[in-house]
């Protein structure tokens, strides 16, 4: 009896390859179904195979063939519409299966728009604006020209974010793209949309960053001492800084009231008096800035109006949606003239941003100690208590100063020297700032009267080494033989992008991203065969640089950039509705000495199937060609995409195919063909005896594919015995049957040797014993002669005979013959005198 081997199959399985691999709508294709296992093709035939189409807008099933192999069928299909259509397959022993299949859209008009944000995240503190750019695209997201002029609609509904320079956008006949640039007006996450007649919308999104929060609104007052007698002037200076205590450009104007809180107010009579008085107590932090300033002096003999020596002020900021930060002030009442002279200077700096932009960075003024004799207590008799005590006291130039300024860091600021003017005691400081800041911090060198000071600066910026030259398209697909936008900038990749706060909220580093080029500079494009540019001039603290590139050829490159010290690439793919590539479609793995299925087709820059816009010649050529018989040519002819071709495998091996044509990349690809050897079994089956029927038994296994095979070749080759019946050919489950007569000799050998369906030939052979030959002896002839002996003989037999018969008439032969157990013994008796007879 015959036993399934433990690997083999119960329920087959369907393998199938699509001719061509790729459809185009409107056309008729081949999708091959045959038996797999292990990813080979296993060599069984299909019978009663049901297909059926998921939809028939998308594909349509028109018929059913076999292949001349036998195991492969041949199902034809129609591509009607692009979409996906998933194609049923049923059959008696195999598993069901659906095959999803994508039909592709034929044409090279637009029918898409596509768009590109360019920066899509800002900093806080770079560039305040940034380009917007549509362009048109096939149905299978190629970049395509306009056939004619074509209005794209581009809106926002975050007007309070961002504002769109042209909302209105002309794609002109011959053209693919056109750019708009927008302006940010306020932090957070804005949508830009574009819409086309007959296209559909699309959107993508803008990120403005936010500045640490809460933010706060920092009055300085420099200096911090004064005299009601000797006069002297001070800087209120308001400054906008973030959570982290740094300055932040406003997002509008911040309009705000300077006060003075009196420290007696019992004192005042008049709401007209004040103490301060200010040369403007209104000041405004203008939007994209981030400080106003005004000046004040105490008010002419205010000691006159109070008996204290000295007195604090605080002044504060009034205004609205934003905290605020005051700052306080001493003003002396003790007697004295205004000091006149050359200094010395003392230097207040201020946090101030790399913007690229003058900027306020310090505040100097002159001031000194001296020595005044102070009433410590009531006059009695013309006398009165008094000390010596050493007070700090303004000084006033006698005449004009240049107070000189220098930097340790020129990238980050070049301070503007001050002019300390005649009669006046404090200066402002300006610096031109650079758009970097030092790792650490900026040393400012003041140079006066007493020599050289240090004092260390608050630059706040991105740091040079975390800076990056990026370099990318403004178009999102770019058109191969036309030119196509770029921009160019440096950003601020940060070493801690984002922040974790007491709550577990992560929040972002505000300040990171597009920073202003540093320095003036030139910006190249290394050597490239692929593209075209010009060099391009960069000035410091511009915030972008456009380039305009012409792509020569289809397919990928990296452009090497360099400004400066900075380098960066840009990684490209250039695009074409035209066949850019070479497809190769067939099994994976291929059994030898077996007929096959290839296809060849035509695919654009995308992959997407494309029609040959003129014959293409494709040469195939074969590093093995003992394995694999291949035509030397094929030709794909105008307004067609495809051609099959015939695969013919003869031996074991890894095939190596190459296609090559004019104008399109060498294609190479590797076929695996299978030579694997069945593992046959055979069994003589029966009573193995002489003059009966043996059934020789042939079992196919493949342990490769873990599959009984039908369809196998047998031969049979038998020696003894006479052939009844013989199978030529597996069944379906493996097995083919020899049936013999043993009736020749005393051994029987069958042997079978299997061959076909792509697998090498085995042969197994069985020899079997036969049993109960038959004892055959030689006849003696001799002349009879009668004498005494024979006479006996003879006499013996005729008595014997005599007393059946009468045993016989009497009925009593039956009883004996049962008690003597001698029936057999008649039988065999009378055999004999019957072989004597026919002597």
């Amino acid at each position: 009896m015959f036993v399934m081997p433990v690997n083999a199959q119960t329920t087959a399985e369907f393998g199938y390859q699509l001719h061509p691999e790729k459809l185009l709508e409107n056309t008729v294709g081949t999708l091959q179904i045959f038996v797999t296992s292990n990813e080979m093709m296993v060599p069984r035939s299909i019978n009663d195979l049901k297909v059926i189409s998921s939809d028939n807008s998308v594909i349509q099933v028109i018929d059913v063939q076999e292949n001349n192999n036998g195991y492969t069928k041949n199902v034809q299909i129609k591509a009607i519409k692009p979409g996906i259509a998933n194609i049923a397959l049923a059959a008696p022993g195999f598993s069901s299966q659906e095959i999803a299949l994508e039909v592709f859209n034929n044409n090279n008009h637009p029918t898409q728009i596509l768009m590109k944000i360019t920066p899509d995240d800002f900093p806080i503190d770079g560039p305040r604006f940034g380009y917007v750019t549509v362009e048109l695209a096939t149905t299978g997201g190629l970049p395509t020209i306009a056939s004619e002029d074509i209005t794209i609609h581009v809106e926002t509904p975050n007007k309070d974010m961002i504002n769109i320079r042209n909302q209105e956008l002309l794609i002109e006949k011959g053209e693919y793209f056109a750019i708009t640039e927008f302006d940010l007006i306020n932090s957070g996450d804005a949508i830009i949309f574009a819409s086309a007649e007959n296209m559909k919308k699309i959107s993508d999104f803008v990120h403005i960053r936010k500045p640490t929060e809460p933010l706060q609104v920092q009055l300085f007052v420099i200096p911090e001492r004064y005299s009601s007698y000797s006069g002297g002037t001070g800087y209120a200076i308001v400054e906008l800084l973030d959570g982290g205590g740094f300055p932040v450009k406003a997002d509008e104007d911040i309009h705000m009231k300077l006060g003075v809180e009196n420290p007696d107010v019992s004192v005042n009579t008049s709401n007209d008096f004040e103490e301060i008085q200010f040369s403007n107590k209104e000041l405004i932090i203008k939007k994209g800035t981030y400080s106003a300033y005004t000046t004040f002096t105490p008010r002419p003999n205010l000691g006159d109006i109070t008996t204290d020596s000295e007195q604090t002020f605080n002044m504060f900021i009034s205004t609205n949606d934003y905290l605020t930060n005051g700052d306080s002030f001493t003003v002396l009442h003790d007697e004295m003239g205004a000091l006149e002279g050359e200094g010395p200077s003392i230097t207040t700096a201020l946090p101030f941003l790399t913007t690229g932009e003058k900027e306020i960075i310090a505040v100097t003024y002159f001031e000194t100690d001296i020595e005044i004799s102070r009433q410590t207590g009531g006059s009695e008799l013309g006398t009165s208590d008094r000390e010596l005590v050493t007070v700090t006291v303004p000084v006033t130039a006698k005449q004009d100063y240049e107070i000189n300024f220098a930097s340790s860091e020129s990238d980050t600021v070049n301070p503007i020297n001050p002019i300390m003017k005649k009669g006046e005691n404090v200066a402002i400081v300006f610096g031109d700032t650079g758009t970097v800041a030092p790792d650490e911090s900026v040393a400012f060198y003041i140079t006066d009267n007493e020599g050289v000071k240090t004092v260390t600066g608050n630059p706040v910026g991105p740091v040079k080494d975390d800076i990056n030259l990026i370099v990318e398209p403004l178009v999102s697909m770019i058109l191969a033989g036309s030119q196509f936008p770029a921009i160019a900038y440096l950003t601020e990749s940060g070493g801690d992008a984002e922040t974790t706060t007491d709550e577990g909220d992560t929040d972002e580093d505000g300040r990171i991203g597009v920073t202003p080029f540093i320095e003036d500079s030139v910006l190249t494009l290394s050597a490239n065969d692929f593209v075209d540019t010009e060099t391009e001039i960069i000035k410091k603290n511009q915030p972008y640089i456009l380039l305009n590139l012409l792509t020569k050829e289809v397919g990928d490159t990296v452009l090497s950039f360099q400004t400066g010290q900075f380098e960066g690439s840009m990684a490209m793919t250039s695009h074409t509705t035209d066949p850019a590539e070479i497809h190769l479609s067939f099994a994976k793995n291929l059994l030898a000495n077996t007929e096959s299925l290839a296809t060849i087709q035509l695919l654009d820059s995308v992959g997407n199937p494309v029609y040959a816009k003129e014959d293409v010649l494709i040469k195939i050529v074969s590093n093995d060609e003992s394995a694999l018989k291949i035509p030397d040519e094929v030709t794909i002819k105008k307004g067609e995409y495809f051609n099959t071709i015939k695969l013919e495998s003869q031996n074991e091996g890894m095939v190596e195919l190459a296609l090559l044509s004019e104008d399109l990349p060498l294609s190479k690809y590797d076929i695996n063909i299978v030579d694997v050897s069945p593992v046959i079994s055979l069994d003589l089956l029966g009573s193995l005896s002489w003059n009966e029927r043996i059934e020789a038994k042939l079992s196919v296994v493949i342990p490769e594919i873990e599959t009984s095979l039908d369809g196998f070749n047998v031969e049979w080759t038998t020696d003894g015995g006479e052939v009844l019946q013989m199978e030529d050919m597996t069944n379906n489950d493996g097995i083919a049957v020899l049936n013999i007569l043993a009736n020749d000799k005393e051994t029987v050998t069958v042997t079978a040797t299997v061959s076909g369906n792509g697998l090498s030939s085995s042969t197994i052979s069985k020899t079997a014993q036969i049993l109960n030959m038959p004892i055959s002896e030689a006849p003696v002839e001799q002349d009879f002669v009668i004498n005494n002996s024979n006479i006996i003989y003879i006499i013996i037999p005729v008595a014997i005979g005599v007393a059946l018969f009468v045993l016989k008439r009497t009925d009593r032969l039956q009883v004996i013959t049962e008690k003597l157990n001698i029936g057999e013994k008649f039988e065999e008796i009378k055999e004999k005198i019957s072989g004597i007879r026919n002597r």
